[in-house]
Order: C-alpha cells, then sequence, then structure tokens
C-alpha cells in the first residue's frame, strides 16, 4: 500500500507541474492590454530598426520557414525553464505581447534570438 501511495503522490506533483506549466504558457500568450493597431505599428517600427542593422549577406539568403507551432514550442520551453521575462522582452522587442502579434516572416529571427536565452 505504500508504494500505492508513492506512485499517487508522483501523479499528483506531475499533475501539479503540469497545470504549472499551462499556467504560465497561459500567461505568456493571453490577451495584451494594448489595441492590435498600436501593436502593429510598433512592431512595424522595432523590425524596420533590426532590419536595418542585417548585412547585405543576410537578407539575401533564404531563411528556413518556421511555424508559430515551432516558436511557441521553443518560447514554452524556455518560459518553463525559469525564463519567463526574458521570453516577454523578446516577444515585445520585435513589438508584441503574443506570438500571434508577430508577422510568420520574423519567426526565423525569433529563434535564432531565443537560442541565447538561458544560454549565457
Amino acid at each position: 500500500m505504500s508504494e500505492l501511495s508513492q506512485v499517487l503522490d508522483e501523479m499528483i506533483a506531475c499533475g501539479e507541474g503540469m497545470i504549472k506549466a499551462a499556467n504560465t504558457l497561459k500567461d505568456i500568450f493571453s490577451s495584451t492590454e494594448e489595441t492590435p493597431a498600436k501593436t502593429e505599428t510598433k512592431a512595424a517600427k522595432k523590425v524596420t530598426k533590426q532590419e536595418a542593422a542585417e548585412p547585405e549577406a543576410a537578407k539575401a539568403e533564404p531563411a528556413p520557414t518556421y511555424t508559430k507551432e515551432d516558436v511557441r514550442g521553443v518560447l514554452a520551453s524556455k518560459s518553463a525553464a525559469g525564463f519567463k521575462k526574458e521570453v516577454k522582452e523578446l516577444l515585445e522587442k520585435f513589438g508584441a505581447q503574443q506570438l500571434k502579434q508577430i508577422d510568420p516572416k520574423y519567426y526565423a529571427a525569433i529563434l535564432k534570438e531565443a537560442e541565447v536565452i538561458g544560454n549565457a
């Protein structure tokens, strides 16, 4: 009976961990206080600055295509690893509070920057 109790306790702990991870993801990707029009304008300004800093050679090479799910998976894992603040800052750098507000053409750049989160 003791072994069964231990297994059940472990299952409960796992479930609580999953709930915590789900709530963290919900917080990251929940609705924002900004209006979509303001967010899009802000995103256009910030990305334009980034594009200006990129070398011409980098612009000429075709970037791999990523889906929203690819980006969401990486950002969710970084957030679950304790880097929620950094993930939010990365989204804000691209002028958004949520991933769905970011143009898919910037997914590769987001993933590139997300690689360094937690590796410093």
